[in-house]
């Protein structure tokens, strides 16, 4: 009778323990991820001493100690090393977009990193329409050597640039914080589970460990993607045609030369207006001189066939 209080005593403890130390887990990015690591850390320190008699892991230690023998199950060290996220955004001008498209996946290759996607939109017709974007991911001890290469591509001219930074060490140690106090959890978990006697006993502390289990596979994969994000950073290059720029005549230069350049540009201008007209209504006339023709003819026939009209009646003396 004795055991059966005992074992029930720890199920309790477990339960209450665990409660403390996952129950946080969905809200692990706020502002007091500090306060909350430490305590769950004090509390896994004031763990009910049941467990310490009973052989299991106490919250506070660093191993746990099976029925047959003691097993290390020491738990890593934080990583407290800065965790920086840069990302990068290029406006490029190009007069190839094709060769510099290819040349900016190449600067991404050969700096150790990949394109993770790209778009490229052509136009046949009209070169000056083409255009693509590409989303680098460069190392990040690669970073500044990327953007020096971009900036300096053949026959491409950045029109715009602009670099942001994210520290996310706080939030990085927070969560490796919360996953070491839901191991320990776990380590408790699997020490009762060799101590349940009854199938009510197993069935209750096997549904805790799976939630435990779930929640530190979350944590574990939220680190992950902070890894690939710090380790290595993003550059989003967009890249447009180069129009050349038609320089058009200063018209207010009143030197002499420029006076005489503009005077002649302007009676050369005149005089192509003139012979345009000219041109429109010659052919114009050539267009009505048949039908004035037919016209004229036409009526000199009618005059020609039309009878005499009888001469006036003489009048006698």
């Amino acid at each position: 009778m004795k055991r059966k209080w005992m074992a029930m005593g720890l199920l309790a403890s477990a339960l209450l323990f665990g409660a403390c130390g996952g129950g946080d887990l969905a809200g692990d990015d706020d502002d007091s991820g500090g306060n909350r690591a430490y305590t769950a850390d004090r509390d896994a320190a004031e763990a009910p001493q049941s467990i310490v008699k009973s052989g299991a892991t106490t919250a506070g230690g660093a191993s746990a100690s099976a029925p047959g023998g003691g097993t290390d199950t020491t738990l890593p060290s934080l990583d407290t090393g800065r965790k920086v996220i840069f990302t990068a955004t290029m406006a490029l001008s190009a007069t190839d977009v094709g060769r510099a498209f290819n040349a900016a996946s190449s600067v991404a290759i050969g700096n150790g990193g990949y394109v993770e996607k790209a778009s490229f939109t052509n136009d046949e017709k009209d070169n000056t329409r083409r255009s693509a974007s590409l989303t680098l991911r460069i190392p990040s001890q690669n970073y500044d050597q990327a953007l020096a290469s971009l900036r300096t591509l053949d026959g491409v001219t950045v029109a715009g640039e602009g670099v942001t930074s994210n520290e996310v060490t706080e939030q990085y140690i927070d969560l490796q914080s919360t996953q070491r106090n839901l191991e320990r959890t776990e380590q408790q978990y699997l020490e009762l589970l060799k101590q349940a006697k009854s199938i009510q006993e197993i069935i209750t502390v096997q549904d805790r460990l799976t939630s435990v289990r779930n929640q530190i596979e979350q944590i574990q994969g939220r680190l992950k993607v902070l890894d690939q994000r710090v380790d290595f950073a993003t550059v989003n290059v967009t890249i447009a045609a180069l129009v050349a720029q038609v320089k058009e005549p200063n018209g207010s230069d009143w030197t002499l030369k420029g006076v005489f350049a503009g005077s002649l540009e302007r009676s050369l201008e005149t005089a192509r207006y003139a012979v345009a007209v000219a041109i429109v209504f010659g052919v114009a006339m050539a267009w009505l001189v048949v039908p004035m023709a037919i016209a004229l003819t036409f009526a000199l026939r009618h005059r020609k066939h039309a009878p005499a009209s009888p001469p006036p009646p003489v009048q006698p003396a």
